[in-house]
């Protein structure tokens, strides 16, 4: 596994996310918690995107390299989603954020291991 791609992409994938998931609150104007509906959609987005950029330089092991990737980004996602949370939420409830929040970034092993999935077969578009 590539840590600094990954790590990369992680990053990049929770940036945009948290970029869009605002945009799309602000443009609504709906007062909601932070994390809302919206955000499956650019996780969705976010997913395919960088799986592609990470899947598309990995040559063997597709399947388990976009599990893992996906695994880890997600991780990475939780990780600074609990920073940021503690950072600017003084009643900050962990049953609540894993129970609301968290379990919405299965999506990214879910898409990255399918990604990998599709890169093991070799198709031609005419």
């Amino acid at each position: 596994m590539n840590f600094k791609k990954a790590t990369l992409c992680g990053l990049l994938s929770y940036c945009f996310v948290f970029t869009f998931t605002r945009l799309s609150n602000n443009s609504l104007h709906i007062k909601l918690f932070f994390f809302n509906t919206h955000m499956p959609l650019w996780i969705i987005l976010a997913a395919l995107i960088f799986g592609v950029i990470y899947i598309r330089s990995i040559h063997e092991y597709e399947i388990f390299e976009g599990f893992i990737a996906g695994v880890y980004i997600a991780i990475i996602s939780i990780i600074i989603d609990i920073i940021y949370l503690l950072l600017t939420n003084n009643h900050f409830n962990f049953g609540m954020y894993f129970t609301k929040i968290a379990y919405i970034y299965i999506i990214y092993p879910i898409i990255i291991t399918s990604l990998g999935y599709l890169a093991n077969f070799e198709v031609q578009l005419k």
